[in-house]
């Protein structure tokens, strides 16, 4: 492929993702949650007893953005932390916090299922994979 395509594909993907993020946050705003909050919020959820730098790398944030996003979350009840040996400092979501989550999940999953109501079953199958392998 030449340049002219490549930057086309990067074009066509953030305008997939602005359109993405665009409606997930309005699904979100019921719950006063932005998607990176969401993320956050899952990324504690599935992988209690993650470190900050740990949730960042899940949810591709700096430690500085990931930190103040879990302040956010830990204000509002739905993140907890605690001590561990030394600085250590561990994260996992409280029982209100997956309550929201499960709640969020299902916005976020009908805000997918109409962005890609276009498209087959076997063609979202087909997205998933090749933006799996993306990375």
């Amino acid at each position: 492929m030449d340049d002219d395509e490549m930057i086309e594909i990067a074009v066509l993907l953030r305008r997939a993702q602005l359109r993405k993020q665009t409606a997930c946050e309005a699904a979100l705003a019921k719950f006063e949650m932005t998607l990176p909050q969401w993320g956050m919020l899952n990324a504690a959820a599935t992988h209690p007893d993650s470190s900050t730098h740990a949730l960042a790398l899940l949810t591709g944030q700096s430690d500085q953005a990931a930190g103040s996003v879990v302040t956010r979350l830990e204000q509002r009840g739905l993140v907890e932390r605690r001590n561990v040996r030394g600085k250590a400092i561990l994260h996992q979501a409280t029982l209100k916090g997956v309550e929201i989550l499960r709640q969020c999940d299902r916005l976020v999953a009908q805000s997918m299922r109409t962005a890609l109501s276009s498209f087959t079953d076997d063609e979202v199958h087909v997205l998933r994979d090749l933006l799996e392998r993306l990375g």
